[in-house]
């Protein structure tokens, strides 16, 4: 089907022309969304079997899962889900997966100087609607990529945010440092980050009071100091105010 994107940084959705297709219960879609993750590799049954069902599944796992391929085949009309000796493969341009798409421009940011790879880490970041693969929720094979996908996505930001210190413009890595410590209140790499980003802005009361909050919320939740790298930064910029003052 020509102009097909398939999503699953965020719902796990196939589009075509814009249009959202019904790919129907949630169960079918982990068993795309597994096609999906290893796209153009043969996918065993068993493997879909644990992107779907928690715990132990039902005897009828393979049948149902046979019957969501069945029914994918159908909606997904011109993209190809191969029956192999050990399962399925989905045949696609990998162009086509958001998350792919997104890997690929992080792994391309690597090779860049800061400006050209803030560009590239910018163009992956906007790409998530949500949380990978809809929260899951679906079994340990989706459960693991969901985690992998959240933590590329995070080193993606603080890696952004970095560059566009070094390039002296904080104000364009502030909202999306907001977004993700608010989402992720104990990454203190972050936080460390948003603080001087927010200090470089002039809001130096506010980056304070951030390190003040995220030291109570890490003694409250988990019972520990905040590390080295977030003490440090916090003390700089303390003597930054000072010497200022």
């Amino acid at each position: 089907m020509d102009h097909l994107e398939f999503r699953l940084l965020g719902s796990i959705d196939a589009y075509v022309r814009g249009r959202r297709l019904d790919l129907g219960p949630r169960k079918r879609r982990y068993v795309l969304a597994a096609l999906l993750l290893d796209l153009n590799r043969p996918v065993p049954v068993e493997r879909l079997i644990d992107a779907v069902w928690e715990g132990d599944p039902p005897d009828s796992a393979r049948m149902t899962v046979q019957g969501h391929v069945y029914r994918l085949r159908r909606v997904l009309e011109g993209t190809r889900v191969e029956t192999v000796p050990s399962g399925y493969v989905l045949r696609a341009d990998p162009g086509r997966v958001d998350a792919l798409r997104f890997q690929r421009l992080v792994d391309g940011a690597a090779g860049q100087g800061d400006e050209a790879g803030a560009d590239l880490l910018e163009e992956a970041l906007c790409l998530w609607q949500g949380p990978a693969l809809g929260g899951s929720g679906g079994g340990k094979t989706l459960e693991v990529a969901a985690v992998a996908l959240e933590e590329t996505r995070l080193r993606a930001v603080e890696e952004l945010a970095r560059r566009r210190l070094r390039l002296g413009r904080p104000e364009r890595v502030l909202p999306r440092l907001r977004a993700i410590v608010t989402a992720a209140p104990h990454q203190e790499r972050l936080v460390s980050l948003l603080m001087t980003a927010l200090y470089r802005v002039g809001r130096q009361a506010e980056a304070l009071e951030l390190y003040d909050r995220t030291r109570r919320l890490l003694a409250e939740q988990l019972g520990v100091d905040p590390g080295h790298e977030l003490r440090a930064t916090f003390e700089s910029l303390l003597a930054a105010r000072t010497a200022g003052s």
